[in-house]
């Protein structure tokens, strides 16, 4: 089997290059792929950078290197929903969408809808099945994607009320449905699993005083989902 695991910071992978090591390094437009082994599993290891185009350009880069994929792992940080999640929460996606995209002028789309693809995207449902099975440590909902780091609990919460008001959205962050979109249009199974390091609307420095604790956090969770695939 053969899985990529892939960070929007080198922050998010820094561990888990540290804990399996690696045997190569292959360096393609830019970006370094770090080949290794764990579980009885080939795993390449890469970092995109942040946003949208770069979830794309690396997502590209990596099939090409890589055509016989099994799967696809975003790993890293996210933000949270204001009594949904808590920082240090575990996290991981049945739907992903974009909160930034709008195509509802024309009828047959629903905010968040790419035209040309579906309403949302899904997760892999193996990768959810073994999520399941850490009762009550993973918790599963929808993210919602955009290229802008929300503050303002109040202008997430009303977007959420008026677009998304029947979905489990738990998470926003920014890359998590691109890379869903990039692995849908190239046929690639994909899974995102996070951790919660600040919630929308929190205390400011949030973010920074948490990264790298629960960076190291989403590693080790997901070195146990490796282990029972």
């Amino acid at each position: 089997m053969v899985i990529a695991i892939i960070g929007a910071m080198a922050i998010e992978i820094e561990y888990f290059l540290r804990e399996i090591g690696y045997k190569e390094k292959i360096v393609k437009n830019g970006y370094s792929f770090w080949l290794s082994e764990y579980a009885n599993k080939q795993i390449i290891i890469a970092s995109s950078g942040v946003g949208k185009v770069a979830t794309a350009i690396l997502s590209t880069t990596l099939v090409n290197l890589f055509p016989k994929l099994d799967l696809i792992i975003n790993i890293g940080v996210a933000g949270g929903v204001k009594g949904k999640t808590k920082i240090g929460d575990v996290v991981t996606f049945a739907k992903y969408a974009y909160y930034d995209a709008d195509a509802t002028h024309f009828p047959q789309y629903v905010h968040g809808q790419i035209p040309g693809y579906p309403a949302y995207f899904e997760g892999n449902s193996e990768f959810l099945n073994i999520c399941k099975e850490f009762t009550g440590q993973i918790q599963i909902g929808m993210v919602l994607t955009g290229d802008l780091f929300f503050t303002d609990q109040e202008v997430i919460e009303a977007a959420i009320a008026k677009h998304f008001p029947l979905d489990n959205v738990i998470s926003l962050d920014m890359e998590s449905t691109a890379f869903a979109q990039s692995f849908y249009h190239l046929g690639f199974p994909f899974a995102s699993l996070r951790v919660i390091s600040d919630i929308i609307g929190g205390i400011d420095d949030e973010y920074e005083k948490n990264l790298t604790i629960c960076s190291e956090k989403a590693c080790q969770y997901l070195l146990a989902i490796l282990k029972k695939m």
